[in-house]
């Protein structure tokens, strides 16, 4: 698995650091953390609170030149950015009571990818015949490669983040063929028989690849103050491990497949519907 850095995390270390440290820590929490993508540790149904969130928030923050920021309240799971933890908690930053604070950097691993069909979608006009034998017309049909991404937790990916995150080399050396913003398009000409009092059409279904990452956080600093005083660390809550991730938050990049002649990839088929009898030669 590879970790895909996007360009605004100029200092991320997350690549050199991550795949060195595949650590399932056993913890004294509900669960057990399970390495995962780029070695990063699933703390999802580990620590409190949504983690899905916690992380979505904590990465969809404008990354400064040290990094991103976010508090944790272990006691309620409550999740905090900078910014609120100043306003709403403590007007320092640090630790107070069972607020815990962290500092580091996001990255985007990728988890895993499979092929799928796409939605089918009809690309020629419909000709009827509204005659009483077969008909035969000639079809232009035409079609261009669709590109999207989705996110599984928070509102819609920016189309910045999901060009940064897939775009380039992402996929290609993973033996298929990646159509990530590689536009392409096709228009055929075919002649089809229409059956009497009948509508044709043609339509194209896709197949199409989905690439997932799982959004990373690797550790740079983390704080809590029992009552004794500060103390900081440098892994996830001391246990360990730098990099982290939430198994149930994912990205999705999904794109119509490629052909080595770089025309899309997918099937064409004719449909028919009947028309209005009355409408008809009888």
């Amino acid at each position: 698995m590879r970790l895909i850095r996007i360009s605004t995390l100029r200092k991320c270390g997350v690549v050199a650091a991550s795949t060195a440290l595949a650590v399932t820590g056993l913890l004294a929490g509900a669960g057990t953390a399970s390495a995962g993508p780029a070695g990063a540790t699933n703390i999802r149904g580990v620590d409190p609170g949504d983690t899905d969130r916690m992380i979505e928030r904590l990465c969809s923050q404008e990354t400064s030149l040290t990094g991103v920021y976010g508090a944790l309240n272990v006691d309620t799971g409550e999740f905090k950015t900078q910014d609120e933890y100043l306003r709403d908690v403590f007007g320092l930053w640090k630790p107070a009571g069972p607020w815990e604070l962290f500092r580091g950097w996001c990255g985007y691993a990728e988890a895993s990818t499979w092929s799928v069909k796409g939605d089918t979608v009809r690309t020629s006009r419909w000709i009827g015949n509204k005659g009483s034998a077969d008909d035969k017309e000639t079809f232009v049909s035409s079609y261009s490669t669709k590109t999207f991404a989705k996110k599984s937790v928070g509102g819609s990916i920016s189309l910045s983040l999901a060009k940064s995150i897939f775009s380039g080399t992402v996929g290609g050396s993973a033996g298929y063929e990646w159509g990530w913003e590689k536009e392409s398009k096709f228009e055929t000409r075919s002649e089809k028989s229409i059956p009497p009092c009948r509508q044709v059409a043609v339509t194209w279904t896709p197949y199409q690849r989905v690439v997932r990452v799982n959004p990373v956080f690797h550790v740079e600093d983390y704080q809590w103050d029992k009552g004794d005083g500060d103390r900081t660390v440098h892994s996830w809550r001391d246990r360990g491990y730098r990099t982290v991730y939430s198994h149930g938050y994912y990205i999705d990049g999904i794109s119509d497949k490629l052909l080595p002649s770089g025309q899309p990839d997918g099937r064409e088929d004719k449909v028919e519907e009947k028309l209005d009898p009355k409408s008809c030669i009888q």
